[in-house]
This record gives C-alpha cells, structure tokens and sequence, in this order.
C-alpha cells in the first residue's frame, strides 16, 4: 500500500498536480505506523515522499510550508537537496537555489539530475548561457536521460537557435518518445525554424500524450495560431 501511494505520488507530480502530491504523501505516511519495519518506512518518507511534497506546497504558494517540510529531511538526500533548490529558485531566492544545487552536485557527482535541475532554473532566470553548461553536463554524466536533451533543445530555442534545438529533440526522442513536453516543444521549434508542416506533425503526436496543464494550454494556443 505504501508502494502504491508513493508512486501514486511521483505520478501526480509528474502531471503537476500539486494537491494529489500533498493528498498522496499524507495517505503514504499514515501507513507508516502499521508497517512491519516503521523505522526504514519512516526513513522512506523522509527521503521520498517529504521532498516532493514540501515542493508541491511551494508551488502552491505555501513556503512556509514547504521550507516546514523540507528543512527536516536529511542533509545526505540527493532528492531532498535538489527539492531545496527548487523550492529557493521558485521563491527567487537564487543564492539559495545555487548552494543546494552546487550541494547536490558536489555529494553526488556521477549523477545527471541536479545538474538538469540546476539548468531548467537558469533558465527560467533568463540565462541561457549558463543553462546550457549545466544541460551538458547532466547530458555527459547520463547520455540517455531525456530531460537533460530536451533542456538542452529549450535553452537552444533561447538563445533564437530553434534549427539546432532540433537535434537534440530528435535525439531526446530515442529514450523517451512517448513524452508530450518533447514533442510540443519539438513541434515549436519547427514553427520557429520554418516547418510548419512538420510542426503539425509534432503538435498532433503530443496531443496523444500526457501533457500538464500548462502544456495543454501551449499546445491549444498554436492550434488557433494563424499561418505565419
């Protein structure tokens, strides 16, 4: 049951539903007591499930609630750390975001995702340049970690490079060709670069996919676009 919920959890905030993740890790953590093994359940939770929902309160607006969560999950948690960037870079507390990014970085050197974290932040920031270093170097520690690639596609459209960002979608695709994001974003780097037809071609395939709420409003606003 624990299980379940957990992946319950990871599944909601994949879709970005906040008030599921919050919803998911109470029900996950009131099973903590009747478990056979409360103290590794409890560790569980902790390493988990905390980090998500602390970032699922933040994009609520609760920081305090979410600072509440995540302060207390431990320092040696690589998820927990990068949710405690996350949740800085969200409330604009950049210099906080760049020390648990860098934190992450340095405790958990081999892997790709604080370093794609770190680069979906810089962008957001409007810092294409800095994004990209920190795409590459996720892309060079995980070759077949999608989100590093198409990161990288979106920092290329960024900096008005649509026809390179290509590339990397396509290659993004090879590991992940069932992600809507992708093949949105694909799609808009075509319109930008020019293919129209083979944009429609991306905006269809990713209307058959799971997509975020967000998501679906971009892809309802190119298809009342008119023709360029």
């Amino acid at each position: 049951a624990a299980q379940r919920a957990r992946t319950r959890l990871q599944v909601a905030a994949a879709r970005e539903d906040w008030r599921a993740v919050v919803a998911q890790a109470l029900a996950a953590e009131d099973l903590v007591p009747k478990m056979r093994a409360p103290g590794a359940a409890a560790s569980a939770v902790g390493t988990l499930l905390r980090p998500w929902t602390a970032f699922a309160r933040a994009m609520a607006g609760d920081f305090a609630g979410a600072h509440a969560l995540v302060d207390r999950t431990p320092g040696d948690c690589d998820l927990c750390l990068r949710m405690r960037g996350r949740i800085d870079a969200l409330q604009g507390d950049y210099l906080g975001a760049e020390y648990w990014f860098a934190r992450a970085v340095a405790q958990a050197p081999s892997i790709p995702f604080a370093h794609e974290d770190w680069g979906r932040s810089l962008l957001a920031r409007g810092k294409p340049d800095e994004a990209m270093a920190q795409f590459k170097l996720s892309n060079q520690k995980g070759p077949h970690f999608a989100d590093a690639l198409e990161g990288w596609g979106e920092t290329l459209m960024a900096k008005n490079q649509s026809h390179l960002a290509l590339a990397k979608f396509a290659e993004a695709e090879k590991y992940a060709p069932n992600w809507g994001r992708l093949h949105l974003k694909w799609g808009e780097a075509l319109v930008y670069a020019g293919k129209r037809n083979e944009a429609k071609t991306q905006f269809a395939r990713a209307a058959q996919l799971d997509l975020t709420t967000s998501e679906k409003a971009e892809l309802a606003l190119h298809a009342v676009a008119p023709n360029p």
